[in-house]
């Protein structure tokens, strides 16, 4: 089959010969969006996933081959979580599954024309769709921002500031936008800013923040320096997710007076439980104009190294690879 293998750092390589899983239930991928872990992975390496390997986990796709009993037949349209925590732990109980010690997961990329999937994790992890629309390629990361604005403390008088117009930092303002609440978007770049305005959402150069007019803060880049800064900038009594993963060791030097005295929380989200995964493809499904804006890119999978080097350059906000 064919598929764009990860074989070392800034490299990719595309096959087509590479073997179809040998699993009982298969989905045919039908689009993968290309995330930010993929290409955090692809410039600088990850802990989890080592060359040669096949990255991809925002998928959906059409069921080929699946056993009796799981309650799918072939041609059946799909979207699949990546993974999903026990259910009955600590950490499940509090919708905190991505820490969850005893998580079942997809165990295959879908940058690739076919994913496996083991049968035990179909009933939790895989659900219909009706469609086939490159729209559900959101979902999981949908699922992340939930997860995130779950950490945020938001009043009916908040306002909320994101810093970074990135595709996770647009997904929170739509999704935001969607539930009616004020809120900004700072970048720097021109091109994004244009974008991210004719979509209908407010946004400014970083150096049009306002000091203290904020109460909710989503720290959507990877820079601790922007860390340090918006725990500064925050209103009294704000929260400040740190949404953007830093590395090991990148610690913030934030401001003990204004957690202290102003009050103000410094907190993180990472990744998703599957209550949010399910509560995105509500989401998605019900507003899929809206949250389909966010994809301006849409390539063959043979091109797939190309969409790692736009994303690089900031030339576009999301891509989806097509097999």
């Amino acid at each position: 089959m064919k598929a764009l293998v990860y074989t070392d750092l800034q490299k990719m390589e595309y096959k087509t010969d590479y073997p179809v899983p040998n699993e009982e239930f298969l989905v045919r991928v039908m689009g993968c969006g290309v995330c930010g872990t993929d290409l955090k992975t692809y410039l600088k390496g990850h802990a989890y996933f080592q060359p040669p390997c096949v990255l991809g986990h925002e998928f959906y796709g059409e069921v080929i081959k699946t056993p009796e009993g799981l309650g799918y037949k072939e041609g059946d349209l799909v979207v699949v979580a990546p993974y999903y925590g026990c259910g009955e732990c600590a950490l499940c109980e509090k919708e905190a599954g991505s820490l969850c010690q005893n998580q079942s997961y997809v165990d295959y990329g879908a940058f690739a024309e076919v994913v496996g999937i083991n049968p035990s994790f179909v009933k939790k992890g895989v659900f219909p769709i009706e469609t086939a629309d490159d729209v559900y390629t959101l979902v999981e990361p949908l699922a992340c921002v939930i997860n995130g604005v779950k950490h945020l403390n938001i009043y009916p008088k908040s306002k909320v500031l994101i810093v970074g117009g990135g595709p996770m930092g647009v997904l929170f303002a739509l999704l935001l936008k969607a539930k009616g609440v004020e809120l900004m978007v700072c970048e720097p770049a021109e091109s994004r800013r244009e974008l991210i305005a004719s979509m209908g959402i407010p946004c400014c150069l970083p150096s049009e923040v306002e000091d203290r007019k904020y109460d909710n803060v989503v720290v959507a880049v990877n820079r601790k320096e922007l860390v340090e800064q918006y725990v500064e900038k925050a209103a009294d009594a704000g929260t400040v997710l740190l949404f953007g993963g830093l590395k090991r060791g990148e610690d913030p030097a934030v401001s003990s007076h204004a957690i202290h005295y102003r009050q103000v929380s410094l907190t993180g989200s990472y990744g998703l439980d599957i209550a949010h995964f399910r509560e995105a493809l509500a989401m998605v499904e019900a507003n899929k104009d809206s949250f389909r804006q966010l994809i301006t890119h849409r390539l063959p999978l043979e091109e797939g190294e190309k969409a790692f080097e736009m994303l690089q350059k900031a030339e576009a906000l999301k891509i989806v690879l097509v097999p």
